[in-house]
Formats: C-alpha cells, sequence, structure tokens
C-alpha cells in the first residue's frame, strides 16, 4: 500500500509543501520563506491551511524534504520529529536515488535539482531537460539512465523583474501576464514583453543548444515546472510539457521507495 506521505521544498523565496495520500497530491500550498520563524509558528500556518482544506495531518507515515536553506532544514526537521512524528527523508546527491554524476563530489547540487532529476527519469523514462523556474533559473540534463549531465543557472524571472523595477523609477511593478503583442506599445506591455517573452527566447535558445550538444543520446524531452512555468513557457517552441508539480512528485516518490 502507498505510505501517505508530507512533502516539502524549501527554496529561497517560496517553501512548497504538500501532502499526498494514495500516491494522489491531496494539497499543496505555497508560502514566503521566512527565517524568522520558528517550527512552532510554522506550523500554525501548516495546520491552518490543512483545516481549511479538510484535510488531516494526522496518520501521515513519512516525509521528505529537499532544500538550499540550511537554517530552515532544521526548523521543518523539528517540526516534522515534533508534529507530524514520521520519519524525515532529507534528500542530498548522496540519497540513493539511482543517479549518477560526472564529478568526483557532487554535494553543490541543490537539493531541489536532486529531486527533479530523479523525478524526470522515474516519470518519463527519457533523456530529460528539467527547466524550474524559482528564485533562479535552472536547466539540467538526465539522462534516461540516470546520469547528471549538468546543469544551468540563470537569474530568476521574479529576481530580475524586481531588481529591475527597483533600478529604475519610472517603472512600477506589473502582474505578470502575456503581452497582446511583442512590441509594447506602453510601459507595461514593453516589461512584459521584456520578462516573459525574453526568458522564453532565452529558454528555447539553451534547449536547442543543448538537444544539439546532446545529439548522440537521440530523443531528449523538455520540461518546465515551477509557479510561472506557464506564463514562460505560454509561447515556447521547445518545451514539451509542463509539470508544475515535478518536485512535489519526485519527493513523493522517495518517500515510495
Amino acid at each position: 500500500m502507498p505510505k501517505s506521505s508530507f512533502v516539502i521544498d524549501i527554496g529561497n523565496t517560496h517553501i512548497v509543501m504538500g501532502i499526498f495520500s494514495n500516491n494522489s497530491l491531496k494539497l499543496s500550498w505555497r508560502i514566503g520563506t521566512d527565517y524568522a520563524k520558528t517550527e512552532d509558528e510554522y506550523f500554525g500556518i501548516i495546520k491552518i491551511l490543512a483545516q481549511e482544506n479538510g484535510v488531516e495531518l494526522t496518520g501521515l507515515e513519512i516525509a521528505a524534504m529537499s532544500s538550499v536553506v540550511p537554517e530552515l532544514s532544521r526548523v521543518f526537521s523539528h517540526l516534522i520529529k515534533k508534529y507530524l512524528k514520521c520519519p524525515l527523508i532529507t534528500v542530498t546527491a548522496k540519497t540513493n536515488l539511482g543517479l549518477s554524476f560526472p564529478m568526483k563530489n557532487p554535494e553543490f547540487i541543490g537539493a531541489d535539482l536532486i529531486v527533479n532529476a530523479f523525478a524526470a527519469k522515474e516519470i518519463y523514462r527519457e533523456n530529460c531537460i528539467v527547466c524550474d523556474f524559482g528564485t533562479a533559473t535552472t536547466i539540467q540534463l538526465v539522462g534516461a539512465d540516470g546520469f547528471f549531465h549538468g546543469t544551468v543557472i540563470a537569474p530568476g524571472v521574479i529576481t530580475s523583474a524586481s531588481n529591475l523595477f527597483k533600478k529604475a523609477s519610472l517603472l512600477s511593478d506589473v502582474e505578470l501576464k502575456p503581452p497582446p503583442n511583442i512590441l509594447g506599445t506602453n510601459t507595461e506591455n514593453a516589461l512584459l514583453s521584456g520578462i516573459l517573452f525574453g526568458n522564453s527566447f532565452m529558454l528555447d535558445g539553451f534547449i536547442a543548444a543543448i538537444r544539439r550538444e546532446y545529439r548522440h543520446l537521440g530523443k531528449i524531452k523538455a520540461i518546465a515546472t515551477g509557479g510561472i512555468a506557464g506564463l514562460i513557457c505560454h509561447n515556447s517552441k521547445e518545451i514539451d510539457l509542463i509539470n508544475k508539480n515535478l518536485t512535489l512528485d519526485g519527493l513523493n516518490l522517495i518517500c515510495q521507495r
């Protein structure tokens, strides 16, 4: 029988959590990363969100966590031990997931990248380029055999847009949505084109270049994930599919192993 699981991905900007039952994602939510909060404060938030959605926190059998914030890794380890009272798997490059690496010490690779590589390998069973839109935009290639070929790290969409707003006094924050045309006729649409089309073109360029350089592998599927994947990939010529829950799915698969 599948285990009921609590999964958590801790990033520098957001924390994404989910509860799985019978291998089905029953609830997921995204909250802002706050270094000052304690395990008690975070659990208070989790408890309220679960209650509002009619999801029980009792009876969870296992938890898995990927984190790039060591301070919060400790906070959530304490939270899970204190309140959820179930075993916790903390994913690192050393976790036995059937992945192999071209470098002797892969510990610099973020836990979220490890989880995404494992999820792509297990779910799609093909060579996969995984593009994740978080604080940074990452583009990685994992082989169908589990070989982690490498990754690209670029400034994140929200991060770079926020810096642009801060530096240019005449520009104001705009809601991210697809612009009507590639050339804007007002400040808002010009910004949206630069942010969304610009990142989409960058993404397509990297994917096309990776496919050319690694054509000896054969067919390579391109997957996008992350909260704003749909916005960036709206006009992409290279992305094959969007799976916004790839990281959570990967963490649950790790729980079921």
